[in-house]
């Protein structure tokens, strides 16, 4: 009795022409997908009315834009979101992002009646979300029945901030984003910079992060819940 341990098999296999298209069908897949991420991780989305957000931590000149666009449109208030901050608070006239932010908003010649801080909790983690349910919590003892959310934010963080406010707030709210350009590099060749780099690939996995493993209940954070307005 034959006892082989092999077999001999035909089959076919990619000449060098197979090989090269191949490769050039990955190249192009490639190509197209670093095209399309930075639009993708920065969308632009309606309602752009109700109450204007503000992520605290954006650059100056994104927060002019901001605030021109709160002056032009059709908004009830304006709202400054963001964490404590924990480098040289201690020298600060503000303990937040949302404080600091709130006036450089008066600076430019807000009128304070119309600014809202809405702080989150200090933590390691998930801080996009803290922030959403702090604005959460300020709209509620505030007593502000506005459901309509316009998200302002920087660069390819749009996408992830509009999910985790959207998932904080619930699904009686609609949010809207506006995504301003980031001044650390050109949007347009995001991959030519390493600061862009590191932004647009670090906010791709944050994004696949927040939108397919975070749950909000399963991590021990608050969840949203139907306003009684």
């Amino acid at each position: 009795m034959n006892l082989a341990l092999t077999k001999e098999r035909t089959g076919r296999r990619l000449t060098g022409l197979g090989w090269l298209g191949a490769a050039t069908l990955l190249v192009a897949v490639f190509i197209g997908f670093v095209a399309n991420l930075y639009p993708f991780l920065s969308p632009d989305a309606p309602p752009h009315e109700g109450l204007l957000v503000v992520e605290g931590w954006i650059d100056d000149q994104a927060l002019e834009s901001a605030l021109e666009t709160y002056r032009t449109g059709n908004y009830s208030k304006i709202i400054c979101t963001g964490m404590p901050i924990e480098t040289g608070n201690c020298l600060l006239p503000f303990h937040s992002y949302s404080e600091m932010t709130a006036d450089r908003l008066r600076q430019m010649g807000t009128d304070p009646a119309e600014i809202l801080v809405a702080t989150g909790k200090l933590a390691r983690k998930d801080r996009t979300y803290l922030s959403a349910l702090a604005l959460r919590d300020a709209l509620a003892s505030h007593g502000i029945a506005e459901r309509n959310i316009h998200l302002i934010t920087c660069g390819p963080h749009g996408r992830r901030s509009r999910l985790l406010f959207q998932k904080a707030l619930g699904k009686e709210y609609r949010v809207g984003i506006t995504c301003l350009p980031d001044p650390g590099y050109d949007p347009a060749c995001w991959y030519a910079y390493s600061q862009g780099v590191r932004k647009v690939v670090g906010e791709f996995i944050a994004y696949t992060y927040a939108k397919f493993l975070f749950h909000p209940g399963f991590q021990g954070l608050e969840v949203a819940k139907p306003s009684r307005l």
